[in-house]
């Protein structure tokens, strides 16, 4: 299964990574209809990964705070996981991110998913803490 990993251009990529998010955080996850899209998505740049024509995996960025890029809102279509595509889609992103020459790349991650961002380079940097209802932990990307 090839994937490509892209930077969103059009307004029918958008569309299909803001209905993966939903999917997954809303449907999957049961965060609270009306949480995506968000209004972050504005300032955001966003990517996908793209297998067989459909976009499988997501994730953008922003400033935050300035000087600094955090990751946001990375989902993988739930049949395409631990396939590396997640990994491929962050590696991909970071790449972009260093030849801005900002600051530190970091990450408000759920906690159970702190061992696959670590696999990526990412090291947790604060306790845990709850957020919207579950753990999360703050890592920065540190290869």
């Amino acid at each position: 299964m090839a994937v490509k990993y892209k930077e969103v251009k059009t307004i029918n990529e958008f569309i299909d990574a803001v209905l993966l998010r939903y999917d997954v955080f809303v449907r999957e996850q049961g965060f609270k209809p009306g949480w995506e899209p968000d209004e972050e998505d504005k300032v955001s740049r966003q990517f996908i990964a793209v297998s067989d024509g459909k976009v499988v995996a997501t994730a953008r960025y922003r400033e935050s705070p300035k000087g600094q890029i955090k990751i946001e809102r990375v989902a993988v279509k739930r049949q395409q996981r631990k396939r590396g595509i997640g990994e491929g889609l962050l590696r991909f992103m970071v790449a972009r991110i260093r030849k801005l020459e900002l600051g530190r790349i970091w990450l408000r991650s759920q906690l159970e998913q702190q061992p696959f961002y670590e696999k990526c380079g990412f090291t947790s940097v604060y306790k845990p803490y709850d957020k919207y209802g579950v753990p999360h932990i703050d890592m920065e990307y540190s290869k």
